[in-house]
Order: C-alpha cells, then sequence, then structure tokens
C-alpha cells in the first residue's frame, strides 16, 4: 500500500536488507518511518544470496523458510592442484534466493507499520532545519534520511562527496544443478574470484574483481561463459547479470541528518564482497544513532553514527589488507589456508563471528 504523507521522522531511500533493517529498529521505537523505492516487491536483485551466521545475528526477521543450502562444506581454489576444503557442522553461511529473501523482508517491515511509497525518480534534497525530499512531482519533509539505495546510490551523489574512484563489478547467472553435487566454492585469479553458490535446483555462478586491474580491463559475459563452460563441461548459464558492488566507503562520515547505509556508502568488504552483513549492519546503527539521540541529548544521531563509522572502518581496514594478500599473493594465501588460517577462518565465521573476532579481538559490533 503506497502512503501519501507528506512529513515524517525519517524516510528510508531504498527497501533492501539496510533500509529495512534500519526501518523497522526505527519502527520499533515509534518513528514515523516512510520508505521510497523504484521498485515495487518482490523485484529481481542480482546477488549470490549468500548470507553469514554473522548476519543472522542482525537481522530482525526470521529467515530459515528461505534457505535453500547450508554451506557445511567450502572449497578454496587457487588453481591448478591448489584446493583448500574446509568443513564445519554448524555452516559458514546460509544461501537463499535473493529475490525471495527480500521480499519477505521488505512485507515483515511494512507488517509491523513501515509506510511506502513506489516512486519514479529523486530530483533533489535540500538539507535546512528539516530535510525536504523532491520526488516525481511532490516534495517529502523528514527529520533524517537515509539513503539505502545501493552502489548507484542517488542520496550519494546528491548530498555528500564520496565517489567511487575504482568501482568494482561482477557478472552472475544460474546454471541448473542437473546430477551435479558441487560444494560451495571460491576460486581465485588475480584480480577477483569466481563463486559457486548451491541452491536447491540451480548453482549461483558468477565473477567478480574485486582488484582494480592496472590495464583498467573490465570483467565480461565470456569472461563468465568461460568460467562455466570450464567447470561444467558446456553447461548453460542463463538469466546473467552485471552490478557494481561498493566496497570505497572507509572514509566516509554523516552530515547533516543524513546517512548513507550498505552498498551506497561503499561498505561492501574487498575479500570476499561480502556486502549483506555490512548493510544489515549500518542500517540497524544508522537506526540506533537516531533513536539513541533521541533519548540522550549529549550526542547527536550524526555524531553517534559517525562513531559507529569509525568502529566499521577499522573492521574494513582488515578486510582490505586480507584481499591485498589474498589476490597479491595467491601461493602465500594458499599455504596459509592450508596450514591454520583457513580451519581458524571456517570456525570463526560459522560460529558468527566478524573477522576481526576471527583474529583474536572483541567484537566492538555484539550488541
Amino acid at each position: 500500500m503506497e502512503h501519501n504523507e507528506k512529513k515524517f521522522d525519517v524516510v528510508i531511500i531504498g527497501g533492501g536488507p539496510s533500509g529495512c533493517t534500519a526501518a523497522f529498529n526505527l519502527k520499533k521505537s515509534g518513528l514515523n518511518v516512510l520508505i521510497l523505492d523504484k521498485a515495487e516487491f518482490p523485484r529481481h536483485k542480482p546477488c549470490a544470496g549468500g548470507i553469514t551466521m554473522k548476519t543472522l545475528k542482525h537481522l530482525p526477521v526470521n529467515i530459515d523458510h528461505l534457505v535453500e543450502h547450508t554451506a557445511k562444506k567450502m572449497i578454496f581454489d587457487f588453481g591448478g592442484s591448489k584446493r583448500v576444503g574446509l568443513s564445519h557442522n554448524i555452516g559458514s553461511c546460509v544461501m537463499v534466493i535473493r529475490d525471495e529473501f527480500d521480499n519477505h523482508f521488505f512485507n515483515e517491515t511494512l507488517k509491523i507499520g513501515v509506510k511506502f511509497r513506489k516512486i519514479n525518480q529523486i530530483k533533489n534534497i535540500q538539507s535546512l532545519s528539516t530535510i525536504t525530499i523532491e520526488v516525481d512531482n511532490d516534495q517529502i519533509e523528514c527529520k533524517y534520511l537515509i539513503g539505502a539505495d545501493g552502489a548507484n546510490s542517488v542520496v550519494r551523489k546528491l548530498t555528500s562527496n564520496l565517489k567511487y574512484k575504482n568501482p568494482v563489478f561482477a557478472y552472475e547467472g544460474k546454471v541448473p544443478k542437473n546430477k551435479t553435487n558441487i560444494q560451495t566454492e571460491f576460486i581465485f585469479n588475480k584480480y577477483g574470484y569466481a563463486w559457486i553458490f548451491p541452491k536447491k535446483d540451480h548453482y549461483n555462478v558468477g565473477i567478480g574483481r574485486l582488484v582494480p586491474s592496472p590495464d583498467n580491463k573490465k570483467l565480461s559475459k565470456k569472461e563468465l561463459f568461460d568460467f562455466v563452460s570450464k567447470r561444467f563441461n558446456n553447461e548453460n548459464v542463463d538469466n546473467i547479470t552485471a552490478y557494481p558492488i561498493g566496497t570505497e566507503g572507509q572514509e566516509y562520515q554523516a552530515v547533516n541528518n543524513i546517512f548513507l547505509v550498505g552498498d551506497a556508502a561503499g561498505f561492501a568488504e574487498s575479500l570476499l564482497g561480502e556486502g549483506i552483513y555490512n548493510a544489515v549492519l549500518s542500517g540497524k546503527y544508522a537506526a540506533k544513532s537516531i533513536i539513541s539521540s533521541l533519548y540522550n541529548k549529549k550526542s547527536t544521531a550524526v555524531e553517534n553514527y559517525n562513531s559507529f563509522l569509525s568502529d566499521l572502518k577499522n573492521e574494513l581496514q582488515i578486510y582490505q589488507k586480507g584481499s591485498k594478500i589474498l589476490y597479491g599473493f595467491p601461493r602465500i594465501s594458499y599455504w596459509m589456508m592450508r596450514l591454520g588460517l583457513g580451519k581458524k577462518f571456517m570456525n570463526g565465521y560459522s560460529e558468527g563471528k566478524t573477522l576481526t573476532e576471527i583474529m583474536g579481538k572483541s567484537n566492538i559490533f555484539a550488541n
């Protein structure tokens, strides 16, 4: 149901996981919340569909019925015979169909009273005593604005100086399962990786480039076709989609009661390209920052969120360091994974730990 009210406590642009996490937490605290999105749900969302155990800790909705596979066994392939097999009885992540996950989360968010309006275009955003959003042929006012509109965020472009200088991309598609039984796999190359994520009746396969190439070479569909042809013996791949991944948000700071979350803020990690965890986490903390400021006048919502961003920056830097080792020194990475780091990584992810926790430090986002 669409709503045509003009004034809200919080407007969230984008109804994906980061936007719905923020909306859910804000509404539970009694605020008047509106989600704006160009899409109607269900809608297609290109994504591998892997949700880590640490993400499930922060999700405000149950998704057990959406799980199509649990990654209890994983293969990390460094080329040739250099393959590391890892296992855990809980599993490092669960696999869902991203369209179904987003649709369920969105509808559960509307059920608790969050309002929704489908839009065509955000034309302008002004922040004075209140925030005014020019949308289509209308204006909407709010006290706080959350930009949860993905890697191509309009909110980011209209309200911040954050730009993606080295944008990274991925191609994904589906391969029929037939009689094959392949586990979750990551296959690494010089600039990125390929993946195979099992679902009930198909594999989600993809290739991503997480490290900027010196020759600026971009990914193409042909590289995905070549990977599938080699790995699946000429099996067809369909439903191919290209999409950007936001990974350059380490220096982002919120201003003027406007908060970027998820890929809109560049919070996908650069090691394996996981975006949903930091999308959910940042959506949650954007909401917590607003709620806390209303009850504790000693700090503003912007100050609260920027404090969270300082901690998140430290976490993202660890992923970035890991990325440089993984893709810059694959042979060393292979031996590190084989001689103990792989088991530590698999155990930690299966237990819902962050990379910081896996490296022996406390979890700053535990609550």
